[in-house]
């Protein structure tokens, strides 16, 4: 009697885990996309680059520096 109780309740897990699985896979179909994390990061990283590179330098100009040689 114990071996059968066992092949029920292996039986009954198994389909608990079937069930789960199906409905986490459901519910990754059903949300959208996640954005990819290494695509936005670059995206980021790029965008710094084209602001540096659009933008003038704040340096003071030397002219009346009474150090230059």
């Amino acid at each position: 009697m114990n071996t059968i109780t066992s092949l029920l309740v292996s039986a009954h897990q198994d389909e608990l885990l079937a069930q789960a699985a199906a409905e986490r896979l459901a519910r990754a179909a059903s949300q959208p996309g996640r954005p990819n994390p290494i695509a936005s990061k670059a995206r980021s990283v790029w965008s710094l680059l084209a602001v540096a590179v659009d933008r003038t330098p704040t340096v003071p100009k030397l002219t009346d520096y009474p150090f230059r040689s």
